[in-house]
Protein backbone atom coordinates (compact mmCIF):
# COMPACT_ATOMS: atom_id res chain seq x y z
CA UNK A 1 0.00 0.00 0.00
CA UNK A 2 1.21 3.40 -1.09
CA UNK A 3 2.51 6.27 2.10
CA UNK A 4 3.22 9.67 2.42
CA UNK A 5 5.95 10.82 4.01
CA UNK A 6 4.88 11.43 7.55
CA UNK A 7 3.17 8.12 7.06
CA UNK A 8 6.58 6.37 6.19
CA UNK A 9 7.93 8.22 9.32
CA UNK A 10 5.75 6.97 11.00
CA UNK A 11 5.50 3.29 10.72
CA UNK A 12 9.29 3.32 10.72
CA UNK A 13 9.35 5.07 14.14
CA UNK A 14 7.46 2.34 15.60
CA UNK A 15 10.11 0.08 13.58
CA UNK A 16 12.83 2.02 15.61
CA UNK A 17 11.05 1.60 19.08
CA UNK A 18 11.05 -2.32 18.49
CA UNK A 19 14.37 -2.23 17.31
CA UNK A 20 15.70 -0.43 20.47
CA UNK A 21 13.82 -2.52 23.23
CA UNK A 22 15.41 -5.51 21.31
CA UNK A 23 18.86 -3.56 21.30
CA UNK A 24 18.29 -3.12 25.21
CA UNK A 25 17.41 -6.86 26.09
CA UNK A 26 19.74 -8.50 23.62
CA UNK A 27 23.07 -6.15 23.05
CA UNK A 28 25.08 -8.33 24.66
CA UNK A 29 23.49 -12.09 23.60
CA UNK A 30 22.49 -11.70 19.91
CA UNK A 31 25.28 -11.19 17.19
CA UNK A 32 26.00 -7.73 16.88
CA UNK A 33 25.29 -8.74 13.30
CA UNK A 34 21.35 -8.42 14.20
CA UNK A 35 21.38 -5.42 14.79
CA UNK A 36 22.83 -4.43 11.49
CA UNK A 37 19.99 -5.98 9.95
CA UNK A 38 17.17 -5.15 12.38
CA UNK A 39 18.35 -1.23 10.95
CA UNK A 40 18.93 -2.30 7.66
CA UNK A 41 14.94 -3.02 7.80
CA UNK A 42 14.12 0.14 9.07
CA UNK A 43 15.71 2.03 6.49
CA UNK A 44 14.19 0.28 3.74
CA UNK A 45 10.69 0.76 6.02
CA UNK A 46 11.87 4.90 6.18
CA UNK A 47 12.71 5.31 2.73
CA UNK A 48 9.84 2.97 0.71
CA UNK A 49 6.74 4.48 0.54
CA UNK A 50 4.67 1.25 0.22
CA UNK A 51 4.66 -1.48 2.06
CA UNK A 52 3.44 -5.47 1.72
CA UNK A 53 -0.20 -6.39 3.60
CA UNK A 54 0.23 -9.21 6.05
CA UNK A 55 -1.96 -11.15 8.60
CA UNK A 56 0.94 -11.02 11.20
CA UNK A 57 1.14 -7.14 10.81
CA UNK A 58 0.89 -5.47 14.08
CA UNK A 59 -1.35 -3.23 12.39
CA UNK A 60 -3.83 -5.74 11.34
CA UNK A 61 -4.29 -6.44 15.63
CA UNK A 62 -4.49 -2.70 15.77
CA UNK A 63 -7.06 -2.45 13.38
CA UNK A 64 -7.93 0.48 10.64
CA UNK A 65 -5.91 2.86 12.11
CA UNK A 66 -2.80 1.96 10.91
CA UNK A 67 -0.45 3.79 8.77
CA UNK A 68 -0.69 2.61 5.27
CA UNK A 69 -4.27 1.42 6.12
CA UNK A 70 -6.06 1.84 2.71
CA UNK A 71 -8.82 2.87 4.44
CA UNK A 72 -6.98 5.89 6.06
CA UNK A 73 -5.98 6.56 2.37
CA UNK A 74 -6.51 10.43 1.75
CA UNK A 75 -9.55 11.26 0.09
CA UNK A 76 -9.58 12.93 -3.37
CA UNK A 77 -11.77 15.99 -3.71
CA UNK A 78 -15.41 15.46 -4.56
CA UNK A 79 -16.20 15.35 -8.33
CA UNK A 80 -19.61 17.14 -8.80
CA UNK A 81 -22.59 16.09 -11.62
CA UNK A 82 -20.80 18.19 -14.44
CA UNK A 83 -17.61 15.97 -13.62
CA UNK A 84 -15.40 19.16 -12.37
CA UNK A 85 -14.12 19.28 -8.77
CA UNK A 86 -17.01 20.89 -6.31
CA UNK A 87 -16.15 23.68 -4.60
CA UNK A 88 -13.95 23.41 -2.01
CA UNK A 89 -15.26 24.42 1.42
CA UNK A 90 -12.72 26.60 4.03
CA UNK A 91 -11.50 24.14 5.94
CA UNK A 92 -10.43 21.95 2.66
CA UNK A 93 -8.51 25.16 1.86
CA UNK A 94 -6.61 25.62 4.62
CA UNK A 95 -5.29 21.74 4.80
CA UNK A 96 -4.23 22.58 1.30
CA UNK A 97 -2.00 25.56 2.53
CA UNK A 98 -1.14 23.55 5.78
CA UNK A 99 0.16 20.93 3.16
CA UNK A 100 1.76 23.69 1.32
CA UNK A 101 3.33 25.13 4.17
CA UNK A 102 4.54 22.10 5.52
CA UNK A 103 6.46 20.79 2.05
CA UNK A 104 8.44 24.19 2.31
CA UNK A 105 9.55 23.59 6.21
CA UNK A 106 9.75 19.88 5.08
CA UNK A 107 11.94 20.86 2.45
CA UNK A 108 14.11 24.01 4.28
CA UNK A 109 14.97 20.88 6.85
CA UNK A 110 16.32 18.72 4.72
CA UNK A 111 18.58 21.81 2.72
CA UNK A 112 19.40 22.28 6.31
CA UNK A 113 20.62 18.79 7.07
CA UNK A 114 21.85 18.26 4.09
CA UNK A 115 24.55 21.42 3.91
CA UNK A 116 25.29 20.35 7.07
CA UNK A 117 26.74 16.74 6.29
CA UNK A 118 28.63 18.22 3.37
CA UNK A 119 30.32 21.17 5.31
CA UNK A 120 31.11 18.39 7.90
CA UNK A 121 32.50 16.04 5.11
CA UNK A 122 33.93 18.88 3.22
CA UNK A 123 35.84 20.03 6.35
CA UNK A 124 37.45 16.46 7.12
CA UNK A 125 38.08 15.85 3.33
CA UNK A 126 40.51 19.23 3.46
CA UNK A 127 42.36 17.52 6.61
CA UNK A 128 42.44 14.17 4.96
CA UNK A 129 44.37 15.90 2.19
CA UNK A 130 47.16 16.87 4.61
CA UNK A 131 47.65 13.33 5.46
CA UNK A 132 51.19 11.69 4.78
CA UNK A 133 51.61 8.20 3.12
CA UNK A 134 53.08 5.26 5.57
CA UNK A 135 56.04 2.95 4.71
CA UNK A 136 57.31 0.84 6.87
CA UNK A 137 57.97 -2.98 6.70
CA UNK A 138 54.88 -3.91 8.68
CA UNK A 139 52.51 -2.04 6.76
CA UNK A 140 53.57 -3.02 3.48
CA UNK A 141 53.42 -6.96 4.91
CA UNK A 142 50.34 -6.32 6.12
CA UNK A 143 49.19 -4.17 2.50
CA UNK A 144 50.30 -7.16 0.73
CA UNK A 145 49.01 -9.98 2.91
CA UNK A 146 45.24 -8.05 2.80
CA UNK A 147 44.82 -7.21 -0.66
CA UNK A 148 41.62 -6.35 -2.47
CA UNK A 149 40.12 -5.23 -6.13
CA UNK A 150 39.93 -1.84 -4.03
CA UNK A 151 43.77 -0.27 -3.78
CA UNK A 152 43.66 0.20 -0.18
CA UNK A 153 46.57 3.02 1.35
CA UNK A 154 47.35 3.52 4.62
CA UNK A 155 48.32 7.63 5.81
CA UNK A 156 48.41 9.50 8.89
CA UNK A 157 47.75 12.92 9.89
CA UNK A 158 48.58 14.65 13.40
CA UNK A 159 45.01 16.39 12.84
CA UNK A 160 43.20 12.99 14.11
CA UNK A 161 43.59 11.33 17.41
CA UNK A 162 42.67 7.62 16.78
CA UNK A 163 42.25 5.61 13.29
CA UNK A 164 39.34 6.22 11.25
CA UNK A 165 38.53 4.73 7.23
CA UNK A 166 37.16 6.96 4.61
CA UNK A 167 36.56 6.33 0.69
CA UNK A 168 34.89 3.55 -0.90
CA UNK A 169 36.56 3.27 -4.63
CA UNK A 170 40.20 3.65 -2.59
CA UNK A 171 39.57 3.47 1.37
CA UNK A 172 42.37 4.82 3.36
CA UNK A 173 42.98 3.79 6.51
CA UNK A 174 44.39 7.23 8.61
CA UNK A 175 46.21 6.76 11.39
CA UNK A 176 46.86 9.06 14.00
CA UNK A 177 50.69 11.03 14.29
CA UNK A 178 51.34 9.34 17.49
CA UNK A 179 50.89 5.82 16.50
CA UNK A 180 53.61 3.64 17.65
CA UNK A 181 54.44 1.83 14.64
CA UNK A 182 56.58 -0.71 16.69
CA UNK A 183 53.59 -2.14 18.66
CA UNK A 184 52.69 -4.43 15.95
CA UNK A 185 50.12 -6.62 18.36
CA UNK A 186 48.03 -3.35 18.92
CA UNK A 187 48.51 -2.88 15.34
CA UNK A 188 47.25 -5.76 14.06
CA UNK A 189 43.91 -5.16 15.99
CA UNK A 190 43.55 -1.77 14.93
CA UNK A 191 43.96 -2.30 10.98
CA UNK A 192 42.13 -5.60 11.53
CA UNK A 193 39.38 -3.96 12.68
CA UNK A 194 39.83 -0.65 10.12
CA UNK A 195 39.60 -3.99 7.09
CA UNK A 196 36.11 -5.14 8.06
CA UNK A 197 34.93 -1.82 7.92
CA UNK A 198 36.58 -1.60 4.40
CA UNK A 199 34.93 -5.41 3.01
CA UNK A 200 31.54 -4.60 4.49
CA UNK A 201 31.45 -1.20 2.81
CA UNK A 202 30.30 0.56 6.02
CA UNK A 203 31.02 4.36 4.42
CA UNK A 204 27.86 3.60 2.36
CA UNK A 205 25.88 2.59 5.05
CA UNK A 206 26.81 5.58 6.88
CA UNK A 207 25.86 7.60 3.61
CA UNK A 208 22.68 5.70 3.57
CA UNK A 209 22.13 6.51 7.04
CA UNK A 210 22.59 10.24 6.50
CA UNK A 211 20.58 10.30 3.78
CA UNK A 212 17.68 9.21 6.15
CA UNK A 213 17.90 11.27 8.76
CA UNK A 214 17.77 14.24 6.13
CA UNK A 215 14.44 13.18 4.95
CA UNK A 216 13.22 12.21 8.06
CA UNK A 217 15.08 15.49 10.00
CA UNK A 218 11.69 16.25 11.98
CA UNK A 219 11.66 12.65 13.38
CA UNK A 220 13.31 12.32 16.83
CA UNK A 221 13.49 8.46 16.13
CA UNK A 222 15.35 8.62 13.34
CA UNK A 223 17.81 10.56 15.46
CA UNK A 224 18.39 8.02 17.79
CA UNK A 225 18.65 5.35 14.96
CA UNK A 226 21.69 7.44 13.83
CA UNK A 227 23.27 7.03 16.61
CA UNK A 228 22.52 3.58 17.82
CA UNK A 229 23.46 2.30 13.78
CA UNK A 230 26.82 3.83 13.74
CA UNK A 231 27.43 2.41 17.81
CA UNK A 232 25.80 -1.01 16.03
CA UNK A 233 28.58 -0.69 12.73
CA UNK A 234 31.25 -0.76 15.67
CA UNK A 235 30.25 -3.08 17.83
CA UNK A 236 30.11 -5.24 14.82
CA UNK A 237 33.51 -4.87 13.26
CA UNK A 238 34.83 -5.54 16.94
CA UNK A 239 32.73 -8.61 17.21
CA UNK A 240 34.43 -9.56 13.50
CA UNK A 241 37.62 -9.13 14.97
CA UNK A 242 37.80 -10.91 18.06
CA UNK A 243 36.07 -14.01 16.39
CA UNK A 244 39.03 -14.07 13.59
CA UNK A 245 41.86 -13.79 16.41
CA UNK A 246 40.06 -16.17 18.76
CA UNK A 247 37.85 -15.29 22.14
CA UNK A 248 41.17 -15.56 23.95
CA UNK A 249 41.65 -12.59 22.24
CA UNK A 250 39.07 -10.60 24.17
CA UNK A 251 40.82 -8.84 27.01
CA UNK A 252 43.59 -7.71 24.31
CA UNK A 253 41.60 -6.44 22.55
CA UNK A 254 39.80 -4.52 24.66
CA UNK A 255 42.94 -3.26 26.01
CA UNK A 256 43.90 -1.59 22.49
CA UNK A 257 40.78 -0.52 21.91
CA UNK A 258 41.21 1.72 25.66
CA UNK A 259 44.45 2.53 24.39
CA UNK A 260 43.59 4.46 21.26
CA UNK A 261 41.00 5.88 22.65
CA UNK A 262 41.57 9.40 23.12
CA UNK A 263 39.64 13.04 23.26
CA UNK A 264 38.71 13.54 19.80
CA UNK A 265 36.59 16.89 19.00
CA UNK A 266 34.98 17.47 15.57
CA UNK A 267 32.67 15.44 13.33
CA UNK A 268 33.71 12.98 10.62
CA UNK A 269 30.55 11.94 8.82
CA UNK A 270 30.93 9.45 6.26
CA UNK A 271 34.09 7.84 7.98
CA UNK A 272 34.39 4.89 9.91
CA UNK A 273 36.19 5.63 13.50
CA UNK A 274 37.92 2.90 15.49
CA UNK A 275 36.54 4.35 18.74
CA UNK A 276 33.53 5.99 19.30
CA UNK A 277 32.46 7.89 22.95
CA UNK A 278 30.76 4.67 24.06
CA UNK A 279 33.60 3.19 24.73
CA UNK A 280 32.40 1.20 27.95
CA UNK A 281 29.74 -0.29 25.91
CA UNK A 282 31.86 -1.59 23.16
CA UNK A 283 34.43 -3.15 25.52
CA UNK A 284 31.51 -5.14 27.69
CA UNK A 285 30.04 -5.88 24.82
CA UNK A 286 34.07 -7.42 23.73
CA UNK A 287 34.19 -9.13 26.82
CA UNK A 288 30.93 -11.08 26.29
CA UNK A 289 31.19 -12.38 22.51
CA UNK A 290 30.03 -15.47 22.42
CA UNK A 291 30.59 -18.50 20.43
CA UNK A 292 27.73 -19.01 17.31
CA UNK A 293 25.50 -21.76 17.91
CA UNK A 294 22.92 -23.18 15.99
CA UNK A 295 20.64 -22.46 18.81
CA UNK A 296 21.83 -18.32 18.38
CA UNK A 297 21.46 -18.66 14.91
CA UNK A 298 17.69 -19.54 15.12
CA UNK A 299 17.03 -16.93 17.60
CA UNK A 300 18.70 -14.28 15.27
CA UNK A 301 16.33 -15.35 12.39
CA UNK A 302 13.51 -15.51 14.41
CA UNK A 303 14.02 -12.25 15.69
CA UNK A 304 14.69 -10.23 12.21
CA UNK A 305 12.06 -12.25 10.03
CA UNK A 306 9.40 -11.62 12.76
CA UNK A 307 10.03 -7.93 13.33
CA UNK A 308 10.24 -7.43 10.08
CA UNK A 309 6.70 -9.42 9.46
CA UNK A 310 5.54 -7.42 12.77
CA UNK A 311 6.55 -4.28 12.31
CA UNK A 312 7.43 -3.37 8.51
CA UNK A 313 4.36 -4.71 6.71
CA UNK A 314 1.05 -2.71 6.68
CA UNK A 315 -2.82 -4.12 7.61
CA UNK A 316 -4.23 -6.65 5.61
CA UNK A 317 -6.88 -4.50 3.77
CA UNK A 318 -10.18 -4.55 5.71
CA UNK A 319 -13.56 -5.47 4.15
CA UNK A 320 -15.48 -2.56 3.62
CA UNK A 321 -18.30 -1.71 6.38
CA UNK A 322 -21.61 0.06 6.19
CA UNK A 323 -21.81 3.77 6.43
CA UNK A 324 -24.41 5.83 7.51
CA UNK A 325 -24.12 8.68 4.96
CA UNK A 326 -27.20 10.69 2.57
CA UNK A 327 -29.46 13.41 3.04
CA UNK A 328 -31.47 11.88 5.38
CA UNK A 329 -31.06 10.46 9.23
CA UNK A 330 -32.13 6.96 8.50
CA UNK A 331 -30.51 6.86 5.06
CA UNK A 332 -28.07 3.97 4.84
CA UNK A 333 -25.98 3.46 1.28
CA UNK A 334 -22.72 1.67 1.27
CA UNK A 335 -20.58 0.40 -1.21
CA UNK A 336 -21.87 -2.61 -3.22
CA UNK A 337 -19.77 -5.05 -2.35
CA UNK A 338 -16.86 -6.62 -4.59
CA UNK A 339 -18.28 -10.88 -4.95
CA UNK A 340 -21.31 -8.75 -6.52
CA UNK A 341 -21.03 -9.29 -10.20
CA UNK A 342 -22.47 -5.94 -12.06
CA UNK A 343 -25.35 -6.37 -14.30
CA UNK A 344 -24.51 -6.01 -17.69
CA UNK A 345 -25.64 -2.54 -19.47
CA UNK A 346 -26.61 -1.09 -16.33
CA UNK A 347 -26.90 1.82 -14.14
CA UNK A 348 -25.77 1.71 -10.72
CA UNK A 349 -29.23 3.56 -9.29
CA UNK A 350 -29.58 3.87 -5.97
CA UNK A 351 -33.13 4.77 -4.25
CA UNK A 352 -33.86 5.74 -1.03
CA UNK A 353 -37.86 5.10 -1.38
CA UNK A 354 -37.21 1.36 -1.58
CA UNK A 355 -35.43 1.24 -4.78
CA UNK A 356 -38.33 1.99 -6.92
CA UNK A 357 -38.41 5.64 -8.25
CA UNK A 358 -41.21 7.89 -9.67
CA UNK A 359 -43.16 6.58 -12.43
CA UNK A 360 -40.94 3.46 -12.61
CA UNK A 361 -42.82 -0.33 -12.77
CA UNK A 362 -41.36 -1.91 -10.13
CA UNK A 363 -42.11 -5.43 -12.31
CA UNK A 364 -39.15 -4.39 -14.29
CA UNK A 365 -36.60 -3.73 -11.88
CA UNK A 366 -33.62 -5.75 -12.12
CA UNK A 367 -31.56 -6.64 -9.25
CA UNK A 368 -28.53 -8.48 -9.46
CA UNK A 369 -27.56 -10.65 -6.79
CA UNK A 370 -29.82 -10.85 -3.67
CA UNK A 371 -27.51 -9.27 -1.11
CA UNK A 372 -28.39 -8.61 2.74
CA UNK A 373 -31.01 -6.70 3.81
CA UNK A 374 -30.10 -2.79 4.41
CA UNK A 375 -26.44 -3.32 2.42
CA UNK A 376 -27.93 -1.74 -0.38
CA UNK A 377 -30.15 0.69 -0.81
CA UNK A 378 -31.99 0.17 -3.88
CA UNK A 379 -31.36 -1.88 -6.86
CA UNK A 380 -29.45 -1.54 -9.97
CA UNK A 381 -31.86 -1.13 -13.02
CA UNK A 382 -31.93 -2.25 -16.74
CA UNK A 383 -30.82 1.07 -18.28
CA UNK A 384 -33.66 0.14 -20.79
CA UNK A 385 -35.85 0.51 -18.29
CA UNK A 386 -34.36 3.46 -16.66
CA UNK A 387 -34.25 5.42 -19.76
CA UNK A 388 -38.42 5.12 -20.04
CA UNK A 389 -39.09 5.63 -16.82
CA UNK A 390 -39.60 9.94 -16.36
CA UNK A 391 -36.42 10.41 -14.40
CA UNK A 392 -36.54 13.75 -15.20
CA UNK A 393 -36.45 16.10 -11.70
CA UNK A 394 -35.01 18.38 -9.35
CA UNK A 395 -33.83 15.57 -6.60
CA UNK A 396 -31.99 13.68 -8.88
CA UNK A 397 -27.44 13.81 -9.03
CA UNK A 398 -25.57 12.13 -11.71
CA UNK A 399 -22.17 10.60 -11.27
CA UNK A 400 -20.00 9.16 -14.15
CA UNK A 401 -18.51 6.41 -11.91
CA UNK A 402 -19.80 4.45 -8.96
CA UNK A 403 -16.02 5.52 -7.57
CA UNK A 404 -17.07 8.92 -7.22
CA UNK A 405 -20.60 8.25 -6.14
CA UNK A 406 -18.97 6.39 -3.36
CA UNK A 407 -16.46 8.94 -2.68
CA UNK A 408 -18.75 11.54 -2.44
CA UNK A 409 -21.10 9.56 0.20
CA UNK A 410 -18.20 9.17 2.30
CA UNK A 411 -17.68 13.19 2.07
CA UNK A 412 -20.52 13.97 3.27
CA UNK A 413 -20.37 11.59 6.46
CA UNK A 414 -16.70 13.20 6.88
CA UNK A 415 -18.66 16.36 6.88
CA UNK A 416 -20.67 15.56 9.38
CA UNK A 417 -18.17 13.65 11.77
CA UNK A 418 -16.00 17.17 11.37
CA UNK A 419 -19.05 19.06 12.95
CA UNK A 420 -19.56 20.87 9.30
CA UNK A 421 -22.91 21.15 7.71
CA UNK A 422 -23.17 17.70 5.40
CA UNK A 423 -23.47 19.63 2.42
CA UNK A 424 -20.41 21.68 2.95
CA UNK A 425 -18.52 22.06 -0.10
CA UNK A 426 -21.33 21.21 -2.56
CA UNK A 427 -23.33 23.82 -2.15
CA UNK A 428 -23.54 24.61 -6.12
CA UNK A 429 -23.95 20.62 -6.59
CA UNK A 430 -27.10 20.61 -4.14
CA UNK A 431 -28.51 23.84 -5.28
CA UNK A 432 -31.22 22.75 -6.72
CA UNK A 433 -32.17 19.53 -4.44
CA UNK A 434 -34.36 19.50 -1.86
CA UNK A 435 -33.03 17.85 0.81
CA UNK A 436 -35.59 17.29 2.98
CA UNK A 437 -37.14 14.65 0.49
CA UNK A 438 -35.45 11.84 -0.87
CA UNK A 439 -32.81 12.34 -3.23
CA UNK A 440 -31.45 10.06 -6.35
CA UNK A 441 -27.92 9.26 -7.24
CA UNK A 442 -27.81 7.74 -10.27
CA UNK A 443 -24.35 6.61 -11.83
CA UNK A 444 -24.65 6.84 -15.66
Amino acid sequence: MWMSLLQMSFAGGILILAVIAIRALAINILSKKTFNALWGISVVRLMVPFSIPSAFSVYSLMGSHAPGNGSQAIRELPIGASGQAASMPGSITNAANAVSAWTIVWAAGVLICAVFFSLAYWKCQKEFQTSLPVRNDFTENWLSVHQQRRRISIRQSGRFSAPLTYGVLHPVILMPASTKWENTDLLEYVLAHEYVHIRRFDSIRKLVLIVVLCAHWFNPLVWIMYVYANRDIELSCDEAVVRLFGESTKAAYARALISMEEIRSGLTPLCNNFSKNAIEERITAIMKIKKTTVFSLIMTGFIVVGTAAAFATSANAQPQQAESVGPGSETEIVTKPDSIPLVDDSFGIFFKDGGKAVGADAEEIKTAVPVQSDDIYGTPAEKTSALADDLSGNNIIYFDTEAERDEHFRALEANVEEGLERYAGFEEMYARINTSEPVTYIVK
